[in-house]
């Protein structure tokens, strides 16, 4: 069996390919989580990001826009969402979750 021996930058290497492996695995994530991108622009995203690893994630974190929208922009965005959201009876007014038929 192979001896184990650590010369004095070994280790130094080894926490920079632990973080560097950090780093792609969450730059991919936010990739794939990211609501304003379409499947070509992740498919392009992610073919960046893997083959100019360094590169792509500096450009990715410079050029992606954030998708955190303000509070007050967000409440004003959308109403409220009723109990029947999603549900055949969402359209019907005289419905409500607690008539029994």
């Amino acid at each position: 069996m192979p001896e184990l021996k650590f010369t004095s930058t070994e280790p130094l290497w080894i926490a920079a390919w632990a973080v560097y492996l950090l780093v792609y695995c969450a730059t991919l994530a936010y990739l794939l989580n990211r609501r304003r991108f379409g499947t070509p622009e992740r498919i392009l995203w992610f073919v960046v990001v893997t083959f100019a690893p360094v590169i792509g994630i500096l450009l990715f974190m410079l050029i992606s826009e954030d998708d955190k929208i303000p509070a007050a922009v967000a409440a004003k965005s959308r109403a409220p969402l009723s109990d029947t959201a999603g549900t055949p009876w969402q359209r019907n007014p005289g419905h409500t979750k607690d008539a029994s038929s």
